[in-house]
């Protein structure tokens, strides 16, 4: 069991790693001030929601695996680099919306 714990908060490092990364990204972007704090907000409950003891290994290793969460960062590099157009912003607030609901039931509304 300790085995297992350890683990599950090895993966859970990461992923709040990945997180603090997008944040950083975020920061460094042009992005209108208004899209970037909704994205800075939904992004900060992620993390909240991360902390929560009663996340299943399911959770964290399949539907918000770390594949899930590097997607999440290739998703930020190329809005935060490549300047923000409509689509592709509200295609990332659609995403953290989705792995808010998967992390935390109804923290998804933003």
């Amino acid at each position: 069991m300790f085995q297992l714990n350890m683990l599950s908060g090895e993966i859970m490092d990461h992923q709040y790693s990945i997180i603090n990364q997008c944040l950083q990204l975020l920061k460094q972007s042009d992005m209108p001030t208004i899209k970037k704090l909704r994205v800075e907000i939904q992004l900060i409950q992620m993390k909240r929601l991360l902390l929560n003891d009663n996340l299943t290994n399911e959770i964290m290793r399949g539907s918000c695996g770390e594949d899930v969460f590097e997607g999440l960062l290739s998703q930020m590099r190329r809005i935060c680099g490549g300047g923000c157009e409509g689509e592709a912003l509200t295609d990332l607030m659609e995403r953290i919306g989705g792995m808010l609901s998967v992390l935390g039931g109804d923290h998804a509304t933003h």
